[in-house]
């Protein structure tokens, strides 16, 4: 394939990345040029037309058949469940003795789906040396379900950045909610973890939770949320920090290494529980959003179908 000129990356209308974003996919991909890859949610097939660029071969899968044209013979459109049917492809693949170099994410939105999603790519053999790239990692449903995958209960994995690229405080386009942004899990099965530490990055503050404090602060709740709400949560967090504030000045006043500790612990417990409570409040905001109800004739229309493919 000819060399793209610079100005198609970014000039892509149908891509819903960020030009960030795009920038970062394309970069992992000229680096691995991958010989096998995968993307989980073809969308409109922006992504995918990138990917097949660098890629040898590509699978891609989504509930919907795309209308992508002819990307060449070496890519390859699944359509229905990516829980049922990557599974499958990555028991072939492995079979077969072929690892899949690159994958992207971007496919169920749920908690559980992106689990699920995770958890079937890490399970498999056929993912050894491997880059794998989530997407909208800022929006708090997709990544309650990456927090929730046992990374250490895979050796494999060797390095784990949810917020490879920060996601994204909607202002003239979603409003108020957090979409974008990437996490990067890095798998290197000839390099197993044990002894070595967590490999999940723990450096910085989670990106999403700092997106959705200055939400709060801007008073940029979902629309349609209520000001009563908004009002009572910054209540209840600005108590919980004036209560960590003063902890905190106690374990500067103490002299004891006992009291120090006890002191410790309580501004631990409270910030635990500030943060609970926050993220109680931030899965409130979005099941009252308009995009969660704007979306709703397809989850529905996901589970019929599911239900018709159990039938």
């Amino acid at each position: 394939m000819s060399r793209a000129r610079p100005i198609a990356l970014f000039d892509d209308a149908v891509w819903q990345m960020t030009l960030g974003e795009r920038a970062a996919v394309q970069g992992v991909l000229s680096a691995l040029k991958p010989a096998l890859a995968i993307e989980i949610g073809t969308a409109e097939g922006a992504c995918l037309r990138w990917i097949a660029a660098h890629a040898g071969e590509v699978h891609s899968f989504d509930l919907v058949e795309p209308s992508i044209g002819d990307l060449g013979a070496h890519v390859h459109v699944h359509t229905g469940d990516s829980h049922v049917l990557l599974p499958q492809m990555l028991e072939r693949f492995a079979a077969e003795g072929r690892n899949v170099d690159f994958v992207l994410v971007d496919g169920d939105h749920s908690p559980d789906g992106v689990r699920r999603d995770l958890e079937a790519l890490l399970g498999s053999p056929a993912i050894a040396d491997t880059v794998i790239v989530a997407h909208d990692v800022g929006n708090e449903r997709v990544r309650t379900g990456l927090d929730a995958v046992a990374y250490g209960a895979f050796p494999k994995v060797a390095h784990v950045d949810l917020d490879f690229v920060p996601g994204q405080l909607g202002q003239d386009r979603f409003p108020g909610e957090l979409w974008g942004g990437l996490g990067l899990v890095v798998v290197a099965a000839d390099r197993p973890a044990y002894g070595s530490g967590p490999a999940v990055q723990t450096a910085r503050h989670h990106g999403g939770e700092l997106l959705a404090i200055a939400r709060d602060v801007l008073g940029g709740r979902p629309p349609d949320g209520g000001s009563g709400f908004h009002d009572a949560r910054a209540r209840h967090l600005s108590d919980a920090y004036n209560h960590i504030d003063d902890l905190e000045r106690r374990i500067a006043a103490s002299d004891g290494v006992l009291e120090r500790r006890i002191a410790q612990l309580a501004v631990e417990v409270e910030r635990q529980r500030a943060l609970a409570e926050h993220h109680r409040a931030l899965v409130a905001d979005l099941m009252t959003s308009a995009s969660w109800r704007v979306s709703a004739p397809l989850r529905v229309a996901k589970r019929a179908a599911a239900i018709l493919r159990r039938g």
